[in-house]
């Protein structure tokens, strides 16, 4: 089915169909080309090639499966405290089986941040046969504000483990600062609070602090218009990914290169949605030449933070009904 007629009811029954729509969001994300800056099937970095990618999303698989299945193992009420979710548990079990699995550096730390409340919320709801779009946005947001300061340490645990390219430096909670886990436990920093203390240069810590506002709000209509405008899955996911892009730099590249070049990226992505995005082939040619620039400026002008949302808004579809 499309997503024409959508009421925003669960158009999934059970764990495994979940599990299938955590793999597929990856894929999909993945895949998609071409994404300006980005790996993607034509693309590869110096030392980090697509099916690097591959690989990650295939070692994760089990941890979303332990993840869920803790969920629906435990006895849940719409009240009670989610901190027994251990978010940042999974953090640190997923990065670590992203590493071992491929040797291409951290591929999927975004994938996994992203898509984990996500995922849990939508555990929850099967598990207490809820279907609709409201209540996984209620349990979305009481796991990120259940979360704990042990979810903390473990994120940090888990970017340590990925060493992530492009984190730059922080006066207070610096990841590669040895004395931040004190300073973490001393002002009592649980996921939600470290998420709304680095929102302002991280799009991911943004989503955290705000629901999942551009992913769930900006993000998934317009991708939903997308499909069914050109019912074609590569074009609504490429030109979804143009449109984050276009009204929000990415923050990647502006630890990596400046807010100029963050700018300048997203006012080519506009003018490229203006003639249809690559839909048209008007709109192809000029993605393929701003790819082909930024690919050449070594991966300091790699949009990341905005693919990883993409993976996101992919899974919210699907959960939600999206075939093709």
């Amino acid at each position: 089915m499309s997503l024409k007629n959508i009421n925003f009811n669960f158009s999934i029954k059970s764990i495994d169909d979940l599990l299938r729509c955590i793999n597929l969001a990856s894929l999909l994300e993945v895949a998609g080309w071409p994404k300006i800056g980005n790996i993607h099937r034509t693309k590869d970095f110096d030392n980090t090639r697509f099916e690097h990618l591959l690989a990650g999303i295939a070692a994760i698989q089990p941890n979303f499966r332990k993840l869920c299945e803790n969920i629906q193992a435990a006895s849940i009420k719409k009240s009670q405290n989610f901190n027994f979710i251990r978010l940042g548990d999974f953090f640190k079990d997923a990065a670590k089986e992203m590493m071992n699995w491929q040797m291409g550096g951290n591929v999927l730390l975004g994938h996994i941040l992203i898509l984990a409340p996500l995922v849990g919320a939508t555990a929850i709801c099967l598990k207490l046969s809820k279907a609709n779009f409201d209540d996984f946005n209620y349990y979305l947001n009481k796991i990120i504000d259940d979360s704990t300061v042990i979810d903390t340490i473990n994120l940090y645990e888990a970017i340590r483990i990925c060493n992530p390219g492009g984190l730059g430096k922080i006066k207070k909670y610096d990841v590669g600062d040895d004395h931040s886990i004190q300073e973490i436990q001393k002002d009592k920093m649980t996921l939600k609070r470290i998420f709304e203390y680095s929102k302002d240069y991280d799009l991911i810590s943004l989503e955290y602090s705000t629901g999942f506002n551009i992913i769930l709000n900006e993000g998934l209509p317009y991708f939903i218009r997308a499909f069914n405008q050109y019912n074609d899955i590569n074009i609504a996911t490429v030109n979804t990914y143009l449109k984050l892009l276009s009204t929000h730099p990415d923050t990647l590249i502006i630890r990596k290169s400046g807010l100029k070049s963050a700018q300048y990226v997203s006012n080519l992505a506009l003018k490229i949605l203006q003639v249809g995005g690559i839909s048209s082939d008007e709109g192809l040619k000029l993605t393929l030449n701003l790819d082909n620039e930024l690919q050449g400026k070594g991966g300091k002008m790699n949009p990341g933070t905005t693919a990883d949302l993409i993976t996101g808004i992919l899974f919210c579809a699907l959960i939600f009904g999206l075939r093709f």
